[in-house]
């Protein structure tokens, strides 16, 4: 098995341990920070985890090495059945088309909202500082800035809407959004990503 399909075997696998972890116990729970970082932390942890080398360490604990070598041994017994010389080949071909259609759709939001950017004005709405946009979307918040059409909301939930959004802001939500794009650009056969 060529060395991509080894990574991206084991982020994969580790991205569903720590989905089935949220789904499980955190999803219901509304300890929303704790989720944030949960989830953050865990994309991160599955994406760096398999370049760490274990090897010495598990030459100095034999004991905890055994049972692993024979999850090893077993995860190789069904590889003979997918070494024919093409498949990787294509494996690889269609990896590869995949990051890239996801990487131009994640390049076409941020154009987009680069677009909405630049048309958008900035205005004061009950001392929260905000984009006006005539465009036709929902508040939203990216980086620093509140999008928001007024003319598409009542005035009774405006200040709701306005603290929400604000709340993203200051705890950077952006990041979290980038962190999961980025993860479906390479992850994108991921069920946990869909």
């Amino acid at each position: 098995m060529p060395a991509l399909f080894v990574f991206l075997l084991k982020v994969n696998i580790a991205l569903i341990i720590f989905c089935l972890g949220y789904y499980l116990v955190l999803r219901k729970l509304t300890f929303y920070t704790l989720n944030r970082v949960y989830l953050g932390l865990g994309i991160l942890f599955s994406s760096i985890y398999p370049l760490i080398n274990i090897d010495d360490f598990l030459r100095r604990h034999q004991q905890i090495a055994k049972p692993v070598q024979q999850v090893v041994l077993n995860w190789k017994a069904p590889e003979q059945f997918i070494q024919q010389p093409g498949y990787w080949y294509w494996a690889t071909i269609i990896f590869w088309l995949g990051a890239i259609v996801f990487a131009a759709r994640l390049l076409v939001q941020l154009l987009s909202l680069y677009k909405l950017y630049r048309s958008s004005n900035p205005a004061t709405i009950q001392d929260y500082e905000v984009r006006i946009t005539t465009a036709n979307i929902s508040p939203f918040s990216f980086w620093q800035n509140i999008y928001i059409n007024p003319d598409n909301l009542d005035a009774a939930d405006l200040k709701s809407i306005l603290q929400h959004e604000q709340v993203h802001v200051k705890e950077w939500h952006t990041l979290d959004i980038l962190l999961a794009e980025i993860s479906t650009v390479f992850y994108w056969f991921n069920p946990g990503f869909g």
